[in-house]
């Protein structure tokens, strides 16, 4: 299959490519994390306002993917890719030179706002490429390679932390940075097919064009909440596993892999278990089986680290069983303003995550049955809106109309 808009091959290169782009946020948060209590003790601030610049760099980092996607229709998604990785390799310098807590919360958000370019851009991307099963299995196997960000971050984190000071984990994420926007700047061409005219305001507003679309909007609204307890994790992790329970960095970065072990495997199992059962079937049992996973949090993770870790590991399986099959499910609901409708997917998930994160950092009496109630909550109300998307889908959908076309008629 060619490139519909560039002619170029499908060759694993280019999904190592798309998993690489997309791997931006994870390197930017995972590596950081066992960072996070080190540097509050050398601040001498309070672990929650350290907390705020993972946090907040989250909220940057979702609100410019509304700007990204809308830039990339009018401008190509070459140059949003382009910015978003100087942007990131530049704020991941001042970072690494910060002097104290408010500065590095500054700069993480510059550096979340950087993040946002690639990161919306490698669903748009293939959105541009790929059609029907072959996106399918593309965003499948992405999924599996950028499962290995999560297992190798905290690891490399952890060894830098060991073998110099935290600032040198932002050196290697500059490095990281540049090294990604060189790769783009040579080996990505353009492959957004159409151009959108207007204004930024203009731009933004298409925004309104899509919330008109209501399989597209249910579609986000219910898979996006799947993904929060899994993003609650990556805030959590360091506090029930260095915090509550006094595991070691290295046993932390272990069990944090794990975890993300779990996610590649679920979306491995994807890629063979699509062939013989409907995208029906095997999203509601996902759904399911992160609501199990997360009962079984909120029941048994206050009384062991194991059981914590087996029960995430379930949420995390599912969670990346099912990713693959949504996020083709809300694309199928699109034909027009691709970069736009990628990046408010892109953008609903992270600031449910971003939510999830400040709730379960916030310091509860009992922080582990938060994060289990959260766990449970999110599948279940998933679960609710299930049946009525579903009815919505099967409904017959009228001809869609570009919104060029009908303002000219």
């Amino acid at each position: 299959m060619k490139n519909k808009a560039t002619g170029q091959g499908n060759g694993s290169v280019y999904i190592v490519f798309l998993a690489a782009i997309a791997a931006v946020p994870a390197m930017a948060t995972d590596m950081y994390l066992a960072a996070m209590p080190i540097i509050a003790k050398q601040w001498g601030a309070p672990d929650s306002r350290v907390a705020l610049s993972l946090v907040l760099w989250f909220a940057g980092f979702s609100v410019f993917l509304l700007v990204c996607g809308p830039l990339s229709d009018k401008h190509g998604r070459r140059p949003v890719l382009l910015a978003g990785l100087a942007l990131f390799a530049a704020a991941s310098v001042a970072c690494a030179l910060a002097t104290n807590v408010a500065q590095l919360i500054v700069f993480r958000v510059l550096q979340g706002i950087g993040a946002a370019g690639p990161s919306s851009m490698c669903m748009a991307i293939c959105r541009d490429r790929f059609e029907g099963l072959r996106r399918k299995h593309i965003l499948a196997w992405v999924g599996i390679i950028l499962g290995l960000a999560p297992m190798v971050a905290p690891t490399v984190g952890a060894m830098l932390l060991w073998l110099s000071s935290w600032r040198i984990i932002f050196a290697v994420q500059t490095g990281l940075g540049v090294m990604l926007l060189l790769a783009s700047w040579r080996f990505y061409h353009e492959t957004a097919a159409e151009r959108v005219a207007g204004r930024m305001l203009t731009l933004m507003g298409r925004y309104a064009h899509l919330a008109r679309n209501h399989r597209y909007t249910l579609s986000v609204m219910a898979m996006g909440l799947i993904v929060g307890p899994f993003f609650g994790f990556i805030a959590f992790a360091p506090i029930i596993y260095i915090q509550i329970y006094g595991l070691s960095n290295r046993t932390f970065s272990l069990l944090f892999g794990l975890n993300a072990l779990m996610g590649m495997c679920g979306a491995f199992v994807c890629t063979r278990v699509m062939k013989v059962l409907s995208d029906t079937v095997l999203l509601t049992v996902c759904f399911v089986g992160c609501a199990a996973g997360g009962a079984g949090i909120l029941i048994w993770g206050g009384g062991h680290p194991g059981a914590f870790a087996a029960a995430m590991c379930a949420v995390t399986f599912f969670c990346g069983v099912s990713r693959p099959l949504s996020n083709h499910l809300i694309l199928e609901q699109v034909r027009h303003d691709i970069g736009s409708a990628s990046s408010f997917i892109v953008f609903y998930q992270f600031m449910v995550g971003a939510l999830c994160m400040r709730i379960v950092t916030t310091p509860w009496h009992a922080p582990i049955r938060v994060f289990g109630f959260v766990a449970l909550l999110m599948p279940t109300m998933v679960l609710a809106i299930w049946p009525l998307l579903l009815h919505l889908l099967r409904t017959p959908q009228p001809v869609a109309v570009s919104p060029e076309s009908a303002s000219a008629v």
